[in-house]
């Protein structure tokens, strides 16, 4: 059950934590969520039962610096100190792999919302024979005005802290 917490160790050191929700009806395939930034994947527990409910199996994990998922490079709002994002890719497709492996022979489906959804791209971009199809929910793709003011003040904020340290503004924006 999508409530139950599970964990997957991923080839980039990473332990992640994950929730999955199996179908409850005839499998039609598979759907991988990636979630938003300053969140965790049980937020999806109602999307996951609808899917559920539809015929899709949910797997959800916690991205590096995000909910349970521990890695010893990536503290709370860090990906990583280095090569962040092809350890997210990493993370997310080591969670594609195991649910391939309890799911054989299914069609799998990337979601991703918000900033999860920039990280679908990514690795579907990347590994683009490993997805039937991606999914991108409520992703900044084209900042707008806003977007481009919140690079400008989290650039500032970086010269003034540092880059290994979280934003303290961007949480409370979105």
């Amino acid at each position: 059950m999508f409530s139950d917490l599970a964990f997957h160790q991923s080839p980039s050191g990473a332990r992640l934590a994950y929730h999955h929700q199996p179908s409850a009806t005839a499998p039609r395939g598979i759907v991988l969520i990636c979630h938003g930034l300053a969140e965790h994947s049980r937020r999806y527990e109602g999307f996951a039962s609808a899917l559920a409910a539809h015929g899709y199996h949910v797997f959800a994990h916690d991205h590096r610096g995000h909910g349970e998922t521990t890695a010893p490079d990536a503290q709370l709002g860090l990906f990583a100190r280095r090569d962040g994002v092809e350890k997210l890719i990493a993370d997310v497709m080591a969670m594609r792999e195991l649910a391939v492996e309890t799911h054989p022979g299914l069609p799998v489906i990337i979601f991703g919302h918000s900033m999860g959804g920039l990280i679908a791209l990514n690795v579907a971009t990347e590994h683009p024979q490993a997805f039937h199809a991606l999914t991108i929910w409520n992703s900044n793709f084209n900042p707008g005005l806003a977007g481009r003011f919140a690079q400008g003040v989290l650039a500032l904020e970086q010269m003034l802290k540092g880059s290994d340290v979280p934003s303290l503004i961007l949480p409370k924006a979105t």
